[in-house]
């Protein structure tokens, strides 16, 4: 599921495709030497050592390969007894945390008298009360590039998060991924906000209820549990009649944006169904690199990218202090919540903008050629009077090129993206005169209507609206 130039997914009628361990595969079209190629592969794994699942569309899924999948599918998947590690959590919570033991090596919180069994594993001892209720601190992340990706938030981006959704009157919130927000809600809020995990990591089951946890893929909304999973997800929705739901989710930033659009769709209509009185989406908060805003506002137009930065603490660059990255965490957050509604903390150095009536980043400075607070990426952009926008500080303008780029380009190699869906230069998707001819085979591709949102009144609060401190010329860096 590589970002490969020229592959696009399609995701109509999903449920129906070939399956692997990790529920239904996504099919994948490519031009090859200009020929074009179907093929079905794993919506979770791209890298086929994770899942070699591949079939080439036209391909009979016979009774045969089916019955092959599903005895790898009993070979790939761990075994869940829900109850049994759940009266072993309870066994546990219990003991002093002299006595509490988990094994890494088995993914298993250990009684006393296992201890002399696992004593060659990986084991953490000394297991607190708070990490038992804070599991995101005591499980190994999974780090897998191309699989999980588990970057968890650090504890001030997490209160950041929670707190704009308390701003926006959300009291229930869908974590599809994000533990580290679900741990924060049942932890801080247990009576006021209430929270369901969606995650793809099953070891979350020994820390969870049936109605606090389901193992979920976000890439093809499948349920690992069935239809037994998807009814608690149901149930928490249900409950939440005359009450704000938000989804927040943090999918591994290799992931196709495509695939992710579909589940949150699926998701919202689900909601919809159970309260046929909704006019509005789902409330969703998406965490995402800076540089992914086309991708997901060209798929979501009611979408929008907040300027608060958010860190992690596993991260080697997406952090703050010197092991961070120069301008700040490139990850945001984009959202269908009106920006006026979200708060951005003044002590880490967010100010308001009134004429933007948004918070952004201290250096992003208002421009009033273009109207907006510019800035993307950590730096103060400059406007360019030729291009009629904002442009990173270390581009300059080439009559060449007739675009602003880096000093040090070779005139003549910029050469424009092409329409995503034919592959041709010289217009965009949605602009696409194939699209008038033929009918569009991603429901992530298909128009969508834009969702108007209904002004909100801000409260009156009286703020400041200060500029950032000259600092010195800093060096340029390629971008």
């Amino acid at each position: 599921m590589e970002n490969s130039k020229g592959v696009e997914v399609i995701l109509d009628q999903l449920e129906d495709n070939p399956s692997c361990p990790h529920g239904p595969t996504i099919l994948f079209k490519r031009l090859t030497d200009g020929e074009e190629q179907k093929f079905y592969a794993c919506a979770a794994c791209r890298d086929r050592k994770d899942c070699n699942f591949f079939m080439k569309f036209g391909e009979e899924w016979t009774v045969k390969k089916k019955q092959l999948w599903d005895k790898r599918k009993l070979a790939v998947l761990p075994e869940i007894d829900h109850d049994q590690l759940i009266s072993r959590f309870l066994k546990v919570s219990e003991l002093p945390s002299t006595e509490c033991c988990y094994c890494h090596t088995c993914n298993l919180l250990l009684l006393p008298e296992e201890n002399n069994c696992h004593s060659t594993h990986d084991q953490t001892r000394n297991v607190t009360n708070h990490q038992l209720f804070h599991p995101s601190e005591l499980l190994k992340p999974q780090e897998s590039a191309k699989k999980e990706a588990q970057y968890l938030f650090a504890k001030n981006s997490t209160k950041v998060i929670v707190d704009m959704l308390r701003s926006a009157g959300v009291c229930k919130v869908l974590c599809v991924g994000a533990p580290r927000i679900h741990e924060f809600i049942r932890s801080e809020y247990p009576g006021q906000m209430r929270s369901l995990l969606l995650d793809f990591d099953h070891r979350y089951h020994q820390f969870y209820k049936k109605g606090e946890f389901v193992w979920f893929n976000a890439f093809n909304c499948h349920w690992f549990a069935g239809e037994d999973g998807k009814a608690v997800t149901l149930q928490f929705m249900k409950e939440a009649d005359g009450m704000e739901i938000a989804i927040v989710t943090d999918p591994p930033f290799g992931g196709r944006v495509e695939p992710l659009v579909y589940t949150f769709q699926r998701l919202d209509e689900m909601h919809k169904q159970l309260h046929q009185s909704r006019i509005n989406p789902l409330m969703l908060m998406w965490i995402f690199p800076y540089f992914m805003e086309p991708m997901i506002v060209t798929s979501c137009p009611s979408m929008s990218m907040l300027d608060y930065k958010v860190d992690y603490d596993n991260h080697p660059l997406f952090q703050q202090g010197q092991k961070g990255r120069k301008y700040g965490s490139p990850v945001r957050i984009f959202t269908n919540i009106p920006p006026s509604k979200l708060p951005f903390p003044e002590e880490e150095g967010y100010r308001h903008c009134d004429f933007c009536e948004r918070w952004v980043s201290l250096e992003n400075k208002h421009c009033y050629k273009c109207n907006s607070c510019t800035s993307k990426d950590g730096r103060t952009y400059v406007h360019c009077d030729k291009c009629s926008r904002c442009v990173k500080p270390t581009w300059k303008h080439c009559k060449e090129c007739k675009r602003c780029c880096l000093p040090d380009h070779k005139c003549g190699e910029f050469k424009p993206s092409g329409c995503f869906a034919c592959h041709q230069p010289g217009h965009k998707k949605n602009d696409c005169p194939l699209r008038a001819t033929t009918k569009v085979d991603s429901s992530a591709n298909r128009p969508r209507k834009k969702t108007k949102i209904n002004k909100t009144n801000r409260a009156a609060v009286k703020r400041k609206n200060t500029t950032p401190p000259s600092g010195s010329i800093q060096k340029k860096r390629k971008q």
